[in-house]
């Protein structure tokens, strides 16, 4: 008997819950920002900057479908799903109207209208929209953003080749939404790797948008298209670049790219750390790798290999693990033979930089 009775006060619960939420819908979105797409397709205007930072012509892309479309994005918060999941929604409720977009934020709460909100893919098999951006979330860097999967697949949705304000910066997001469902999603930057990054307000955001079926990893993906996005709009864009240190040690500085030790971390919580700050001059994306290191003359290496997009800047750690400095008998680090490869990541064969270093922290 008293188990029926907690039941019925957890349904109860859930049926108000809803009930709370669905009064709770927020108005449609406001445009008050950019966002562009290099997925080909006629265009229609100039001026567009890609995601190297080169300058070329802008239009919609046919590939994406429509995007700035803003007042089209469907009102719900249902299927909030935050982490690796599946989000599994019904129906989109369209509850807000045009007049309530002053009143209310994203989440149906008082507030002001959302600050920025783009519809970046809309075609027959796809709809991505961001709907609203928090630059105060609880983690930090915020985008809500609203999926429908049109197809009859489950497919997978990712990230790839993420920078903000031209600095390597992933927020290591994926969702999978199942075959003709729609879903909420919240994808974060994090406080702390944005400030070790020294980036302030966002005022830019590359990536790569991925998109392929998660039953069958051998099908051509559905979607492998670079975007840019400028929250602020694009006027307000710009880069944010490391002022030189004292204590830098530079191993590259050439037209091609940079590689600068900014410090050691001998204490790092996961082994020793050497810290690295990239440079990718080039228009072509960058590895940069170390292969067959050496740790006080005994073989240690860290697997250790980093991608720059073309024009973006990197901040790195290369990482010795602990327990394989404890399996070779490494209680301090006094010498270090690293040998660094930099090539375009399509061309291997060809590396702007093949040469091995030899480092002693303690006397840098």
């Amino acid at each position: 008997m008293r188990r029926s009775a907690v039941i019925f006060v957890l349904i109860f619960t859930l049926i108000i819950a809803n009930i709370c939420t669905g009064c709770g819908s927020s108005a449609p979105n406001q445009d008050n920002g950019s966002a562009k797409t290099e997925s080909g397709g006629s265009s229609d205007a100039a001026g567009k900057t890609d995601a190297s930072g080169k300058s070329g012509d802008a239009g919609k892309s046919d590939a994406a479908g429509k995007t700035g479309d803003a007042s089209s994005i469907p009102d719900t918060n249902e299927s909030a799903v935050s982490d690796w999941g599946t989000a599994d929604a019904g129906t989109a409720a369209d509850a807000g109207t045009a007049a309530d977009a002053g009143t209310k934020n994203s989440s149906g709460e008082g507030g002001p209208a959302p600050a920025f909100s783009q519809v970046l893919i809309d075609n027959d098999d796809l709809y991505f929209a961001i709907k609203d951006v928090r630059s105060d979330a609880a983690y930090g860097y915020e985008w809500k953003v609203y999926v429908e999967n049109r197809t009859d697949k489950n497919l997978m949705f990712s990230f790839e080749k993420v920078s903000v304000n031209d600095v390597m910066c992933d927020p290591f997001w994926a969702e999978v939404i199942n075959a003709g469902k729609k879903g909420n999603c919240e994808i974060t930057w994090m406080r702390d790797s944005l400030q070790e990054k020294q980036i302030g307000d966002v005022t830019r955001v590359d990536f790569t948008l991925n998109v392929y079926n998660n039953d069958d990893y051998t099908e051509a993906a559905l979607m492998h298209d670079p975007f840019t996005v400028f929250p602020l709009g694009e006027d307000k864009a710009s880069s944010a670049v490391r002022e030189p240190a004292a204590t830098d040690h530079v191993l590259v500085d050439d037209d091609n790219c940079s590689v600068i030790i900014t410090g050691y971390e001998p204490d790092n919580s996961w082994g020793y750390a050497m810290k690295l700050y990239l440079v990718n001059k080039t228009d072509r994306d960058m590895v940069f790798s170390v292969d067959d290191s050496s740790v006080n003359g005994i073989m240690c290496d860290p697997f250790w290999a980093d991608i720059v997009c073309a024009g973006k800047t990197s901040y790195s750690t290369v990482l010795w693990d602990k327990n394989a400095l404890t399996e070779n008998d490494i209680t301090e680090v006094e010498e270090i033979s690293l040998p660094l490869k930099v090539y375009a990541d399509e061309d291997m064969g060809n590396p702007y930089v093949d040469d091995t270093f030899e480092l002693t922290p303690g006397a840098e």
